[in-house]
């Protein structure tokens, strides 16, 4: 069997010096990439060689702006990053309303220098989806029609609140920005999965990537999901991974959705979301 051509809505880039203790322990940990390839996963071209090879069409690439827990992977290292990989990488912002003065501005700048979304971490950052201070940065997002990527799960880093990425905060979301678009990252891992799902059926612009999920478990977690394939994206996690991006993607093809969901789920709906040419249909 070929290996299946994806789009990667969930990377991360390997820098281990603005990564937390705990966190950097876990990555190296859990990950082969990272055993294997070592201070190499700086370059970004040896990255996107070796993301291509895994049959990888492009990655979105994520900043993790939560200093109180997980690291500090600033935006503007995950801009400079992306910027020569003539659209291979696409590059998200991260800011947090609790420490940035401005994070609206903030965000507007990273959109101008060439931002594609927004990931946020509740459960690192502290605050609830539906927090009324966070209402700009929904506005910015879908008056530039930029996905939200908000991390919705369970997390093995120090100092996490679970409380704050219980998706039924973002049931407002959907409700008074109805054109924003919302991607549930994890999908609920843990104890949410229903949740998540039972947002994503009836709400329009909501979505939960597979991200940090075992596939062979995807129907235990998502019974409904070849009925509901326009709602779910392929995503990593990578380099904290397990399996490589191809394993992954090649036991999601093997779950029989069939080749339409499949191709869906792979890489149409995130060409969607991102706003990029939608690729052939491999069905």
């Amino acid at each position: 069997m070929p290996t299946p051509r994806v789009i990667d809505f969930h990377t991360h880039p390997y820098r281990p010096e603005d990564l937390a203790p705990a966190t950097r322990e876990f990555v190296r940990g859990v990950s082969p990439a990272v055993r294997e390839h070592g201070d190499r996963l700086r370059d970004p071209q040896y990255v996107a060689d070796l993301l291509r090879a895994q049959g990888v069409e492009h990655a979105v690439v994520l900043p993790e702006h939560c200093p109180r827990t997980s690291g500090n992977v600033r935006t503007e290292s995950v801009l400079e990053l992306c910027r020569g990989s003539a659209g291979f990488f696409l590059p998200f912002a991260s800011v947090d309303p609790n420490t940035d003065p401005d994070p609206v501005g903030l965000l507007n700048r990273y959109i101008e220098a060439g931002a594609r979304g927004l990931k946020l971490y509740p459960s690192y950052q502290f605050y609830y989806p539906n927090d009324p201070r966070l209402h700009p940065l929904y506005e910015a997002c879908a008056r530039n029609r930029l996905p939200v990527l908000f991390h919705i799960g369970s997390s093995v880093i120090p100092g996490t609140r679970l409380k704050y990425c219980d998706p039924i905060h973002l049931d407002d979301l959907a409700v008074d920005f109805p054109d924003l678009v919302v991607v549930m990252a994890h999908g609920g891992r843990g104890f949410w999965y229903d949740a998540c799902a039972f947002l994503a059926a009836p709400h329009r612009n909501f979505h939960i990537d597979v991200a940090g999920l075992v596939p062979r478990r995807l129907l235990e977690h998502f019974p409904d999901l070849p009925r509901f394939a326009d709602k779910f994206v392929f995503g990593t996690d990578w380099p904290a991974m397990p399996k490589s991006p191809a394993e992954n993607a090649a036991v999601i093809a093997g779950l029989g959705l069939g080749d339409d969901a499949t191709d869906k789920v792979l890489r149409r709906n995130a060409a969607r979301i991102l706003g990029l040419p939608l690729p052939a249909s491999s069905a």
